[in-house]
């Protein structure tokens, strides 16, 4: 039995069937490998911050909660990030880049004490100053005042530690502020990523007990 003409798809016609097909389908998969390289720096930059906030936090508890000292102790749990290599001298090159990152994208916050327990449980220490006291905390009174906490849980000291992690994956940042083409309008509204610098706000939390007493309401943020 002959073929009639025209039956079957030609071969070219099949060639040019599946070249559209992956124009269409590429630019989607080179996404996809990208995101996931982007995702695997993220889950570095957020391991790595997970520590460094708790650097923050001891160094604070060591330091009346000064923000300049955990700021300083954010620094140096980041280092990592910023060093290749083990010399000593690439070590303080990398605290030197990761103290200037921090200073233009990282953020600590003090969400423990607050303003409110300092006033109600702070007391004049040998120095003539009013502090929130950290010594024989056992033997002090646990009542709850106005502050809703008592001067041991005012003790406690917890912080928040954000830091605008950079995209640095091409097209990814683009993608998640909604200028994707592949994307209908609004699918990531409310994106963490800003539309200026192209960088993902991630942030950390830690908590330790006080080792000095705090003097400065200024450390505290509410």
């Amino acid at each position: 039995m002959k073929r009639r003409l025209g039956s079957y798809p030609t071969r070219r016609a099949a060639g040019g069937q599946s070249m559209v097909e992956f124009i269409i389908a590429a630019p989607v998969l080179l996404f996809l490998i990208l995101a996931i390289i982007q995702l695997v720096l993220l889950y570095r930059i957020k391991a790595t911050l997970d520590y460094a906030a708790l650097e923050a936090a001891r160094a604070g508890a060591v330091h009346g909660a000064d923000k300049g000292e955990m700021k300083n102790g954010l620094a140096r749990g980041m280092t990592p990030l910023f060093a290749h290599k083990t010399s000593l001298a690439e070590l303080e090159t990398a605290y030197l880049k990761s103290k200037a990152e921090m200073a233009l994208f990282g953020k600590v916050e003090v969400i423990n004490p607050t303003r409110a327990a300092w006033n109600e449980h702070k007391e004049k220490q040998f120095n003539d100053r009013y502090a929130l006291p950290n010594d024989s905390l056992a033997f002090r009174s646990d009542s709850v005042g106005s502050s809703g906490v008592n001067v041991q849980d005012a003790n406690i000291l917890k912080i928040r530690v954000t830091y605008q992690a950079p995209l640095v994956v091409p097209f990814v940042s683009w993608v998640l502020r909604g200028k994707s083409e592949y994307l209908k309008s609004g699918a990531f509204e409310g994106s963490p990523v800003n539309p200026i610098t192209d960088r993902m706000q991630i942030e950390s939390y830690a908590i330790v007990r006080m080792q000095s007493p705090i003097y400065e309401t200024r450390n505290l943020d509410n």
